[in-house]
C-alpha cells in the first residue's frame, strides 16, 4: 500500500482481462455504499490467441508479448498501490493445450493466479458490467460481445440474465480462417458471411427470436473502435464512445471502407488502433451479421466489459 494513503481508506482493487486479442487492466479504489473511482483503465493488443484456432496452442510470439505487459500491468498497480488482483482469461486460453502451462509461468514468473472463465461466466460478467455500467430501460436486451476468439450472446430481461451462449466466432479467429489476402477478396468475405451466418441462425431458431430485443448493447474493441472512427477520434475518449450509438447503416459503411483498403492503408484510418487494421474487417462483418439476424438497426456501444463485471462482483461481496 502507497504511503501516502492510510491504512482506513479505501481499498484498490485491479481486475486483469487476458483475451485473445488484447489485454484490459482496470484499477478502481472502492468506496463506501459500493461506489468506486476508475484510477486507470487500459488495454494493450497482444495477440495472445494468435493461430490457436490453427494449432491450438498458444505460440511463443504471443506469449512473449502478453507476459511483457503483464509486467507492465503490474508495475503500473503497485505504482498506484494496488491491494488485490484478480486474473482472468478467456477464449483463447480455453482453446489452447498449453494454457496450463501459460498459467503455471504467470504463477511462477508474476505471482498471478490466472482463472480461465467458461463462456458463460464471460457471458455473466458481461451482463453484470452492462447492467451497472449503461442506464437501459428496455425489457429486452441483446449483449453482444465481440471478442478475438469467440462472441458471447446474452439475451436479458430487465436485470435479469436470461438466456446466453459463446460461440467460437470472433475477429481474430474469422481472419484466420478466411481473409487470407490483402485487401480481403469478395469469395473470402462470402465465405466468412456464410459460416457466421450458419453458426447464428440455430441461436435465433432456438431463442425463437423475432422482434424481441428493444436493445442491443455492443462490448468490446471491435464495437469501441467501430464508434471512435465513426466520430474521426484521434485519440481514444471513454466519454464520447461509452453510450453512444452506432447504426447498421454506419457498420456497412465502415466495411466498405475496410475492403477498399489493404491492411497497411487501413492502420492510417483515424480512430483505428494500427495493430488492430488485419482484424477490423472480419470483426465489422461480424457484427453486422448479427445485427441483420436479429433484426436490430442500431446498437449502443459499450467500453466495460468483463474487468467491470469483476469490479462490481467485488462491490456486491464488500457491501452486499
Amino acid at each position: 500500500m502507497s504511503a501516502v494513503r492510510s491504512r482506513v481508506s479505501a481499498k484498490r482493487f485491479a481486475a486483469i482481462d487476458i483475451g485473445t486479442n488484447t489485454i484490459l487492466l482496470l484499477v478502481a479504489e472502492l468506496g463506501g455504499n459500493g461506489t468506486f473511482q476508475v484510477l486507470d483503465d487500459r488495454a494493450e493488443i497482444t495477440r495472445l490467441g494468435e493461430r490457436v484456432d490453427h494449432a491450438h496452442k498458444i505460440g511463443p510470439g504471443g506469449e512473449e508479448r502478453s507476459v511483457q505487459v503483464l509486467k507492465s500491468h503490474l508495475e503500473r498497480c503497485k505504482d498506484l498501490g494496488v491491494d488485490e488482483i484478480v486474473v482472468v482469461g478467456t477464449s483463447a486460453l480455453r482453446d489452447a493445450r498449453n494454457a496450463g502451462d501459460f498459467k503455471a509461468r504467470l504463477k511462477r514468473e508474476l505471482g498471478l493466479d490466472l482463472r480461465v472463465l467458461s463462456g458463460e461466466e464471460e457471458a455473466a460478467y458481461c451482463y453484470l458490467a452492462v447492467q451497472r455500467g449503461l442506464a437501459l430501460e428496455a425489457k429486452e436486451v441483446l449483449v453482444v460481445d465481440v471478442g478475438g476468439g469467440s462472441t458471447e450472446l446474452i439475451w436479458g430481461k430487465g436485470s435479469a440474465l436470461h438466456r446466453s451462449i459463446s460461440l467460437d466466432l470472433g475477429s481474430v479467429r474469422l481472419t484466420e480462417r478466411f481473409l487470407i489476402s490483402d485487401p480481403a477478396r469478395d469469395e473470402e468475405c462470402a465465405a466468412l458471411t456464410r459460416t457466421v451466418d450458419c453458426e447464428m441462425d440455430p441461436v435465433r431458431v432456438s431463442w425463437r427470436i423475432e422482434d424481441h430485443f428493444h436493445t442491443m448493447v455492443g462490448i468490446a474493441g471491435t464495437f469501441t473502435t467501430l464508434a471512435a472512427i465513426e466520430k474521426g477520434l484521434r485519440r481514444y475518449s471513454h466519454s464520447e464512445v461509452h453510450g453512444s450509438r452506432l447504426s447498421r447503416a454506419e457498420v456497412e459503411r465502415q466495411i466498405q471502407l475496410f475492403k477498399g483498403k489493404t491492411i497497411a492503408e487501413r492502420r492510417e484510418i483515424p480512430g483505428l488502433e494500427p495493430e488492430r487494421a488485419d482484424v477490423i474487417l472480419a470483426g465489422a462483418m461480424l457484427i453486422d451479421r448479427i445485427m441483420a439476424l436479429f433484426h436490430v438497426d442500431q446498437v449502443t456501444v459499450s467500453d466495460q466489459g468483463i474487468r467491470y463485471g469483476l469490479l462490481h462482483e467485488k462491490l456486491s461481496a464488500i457491501h452486499g
